[in-house]
């Protein structure tokens, strides 16, 4: 849940430092913002995958816990 209240952050601040760097003609200030939106992509992408490694564990120890337990009843 904090990795995506980060990546929230970290891409909101990032528009608004891209932003500010287009109005105040800082190139320094508009890169570093970009920079931070793509960090927060990363982040998102990262959490999704890290998400569906996790559903797929699951299901296969669940699918694990239902073979033992047939075999415990035979």
């Amino acid at each position: 849940m904090m990795d995506k209240l980060e990546n929230g952050k970290d891409k909101a601040i990032g528009k608004m430092k891209e932003k500010a760097g287009k109005w105040m003609d800082d190139e320094d200030l508009e890169f570093q913002g970009k920079v931070q939106g793509m960090k927060a992509v990363i982040g998102e992408k990262a959490d999704d995958m890290k998400d569906d490694v996790v559903g797929k564990a699951n299901d296969l120890l669940d699918k694990a816990n239902v073979v033992i337990e047939d075999k415990k009843k035979k």
